[in-house]
């Protein structure tokens, strides 16, 4: 009888831990794909509003955006990440201006914006990583992320 409590005591503590290390890995796993999502999110917001500036807000460039069904369908990134990445946009956008203006010392052909290469160059640096980054410690991982994906 004492050994058959005793194993009940062992199955129901084993139970319980397994159900917990499933239990935190979910939560992991959470966190992680939020994360996944926002960096994502956070560099195709980044993309869309550069390409739609350095194409004078074209209709074209309007088109293939609204066209697209990128990105996650419910707001993760916050007023203040639109906020910065509208700025930083809109300075890039200015030195492709720049850029532009210095196009007469190139090689023939090679005057005008260049966006697609530097729109490229942004996408592949490790500083739009660092940013995202650090926007997502800021505005950290909701609350309800945890609960709403189980």
């Amino acid at each position: 009888m004492r050994q058959s409590k005793n194993v009940i005591c062992i199955t129901l503590f084993s139970i319980f831990i397994t159900t917990s290390c499933v239990n935190t890995r979910n939560t992991t796993s959470i966190e992680s794909q939020y994360r996944d999502i926002y960096l994502q999110q956070f560099k195709l917001t980044y993309f869309r509003q550069l390409l739609t500036k350095s194409y004078n807000n074209s209709p074209a460039i309007r088109e293939i955006i609204a066209g697209d069904h990128s990105g996650f369908t419910e707001q993760i990134l916050t007023k203040a990440d639109y906020n910065l990445i509208d700025s930083l946009t809109s300075i890039d956008n200015k030195r492709l201006i720049a850029d532009s203006s210095e196009g007469s010392r190139r090689a023939e052909g090679a005057n005008g914006k260049r966006p697609l290469g530097y729109i490229m160059e942004k996408l592949e640096s490790k500083w739009l990583d660092s940013l995202a980054k650090s926007r997502l410690e800021i505005s950290g991982i909701p609350g309800q992320w945890s609960y709403n994906l189980y």
